[in-house]
């Protein structure tokens, strides 16, 4: 994906980051994630540790209907 992706969500959990991937996946939305590096590094599973986050991007044609797709989750 290009960088003029846009924030779907934001998360300080992994466990809901997971839900609205799984979410994106079913409803064959592309996405990207960034991930805080120690979080990505050590796969801290669940983890709501300070400074820990991991932000969502779609593409801008497909933000409605992912906001649409996660609408009760977030």
């Amino acid at each position: 994906m290009k960088i003029n992706d846009v924030k779907l969500v934001e998360f300080q959990n992994d466990t809901l980051a997971e839900m609205v991937k799984n979410v994106l996946r079913q409803e064959s939305i592309p996405f990207r994630i960034k991930q805080d590096i120690m979080q990505a590094a050590l796969k801290v599973e669940g983890s709501s540790a300070s400074g820990a986050y991991c932000i969502i991007y779609v593409k801008p044609e497909d933000l409605e209907r992912a906001q649409e797709a996660i609408a009760g989750m977030v």
